[in-house]
């Protein structure tokens, strides 16, 4: 989604390895580039399931005043190359969204 600021993670399918980062993402056709986020971010993980379930792991610093946060959540293919394709535009994928209220935990 344009305007996001992203945590990225994905699995090389050609030996396994996991690799996460930060992207900011500026346009509807992009690459997801490794690049800073507007708000300081100290560490980007990820652990990868046998049950295909990733999860992301990130340290960061919320902008001053800031407490709720909206979130969107997609999947899409990664070429052998690590190229990511475009995610599904399917009910789900285009549902997958919500907040995270950091002060009240929810």
């Amino acid at each position: 989604m344009a305007g996001s600021q992203a945590f990225i993670a994905f699995r090389n399918s050609s030996d396994a390895t996991l690799k996460s980062y930060t992207s900011p993402i500026t346009g509807y056709h992009t690459f997801l580039i490794q690049g800073s986020l507007s708000f300081p971010v100290y560490a980007v993980s990820a652990s990868y399931y046998s049950s295909g379930d990733m999860i992301i792991f990130a340290s960061f610093k919320l902008p001053e005043n800031t407490t709720v946060v909206n979130h969107v959540w997609q999947e899409g293919p990664v070429s052998k190359d690590g190229t990511h394709g475009v995610h599904s535009f399917s009910a789900p994928n285009l549902q997958s969204l919500g907040t995270i209220d950091f002060a009240s935990e929810k």
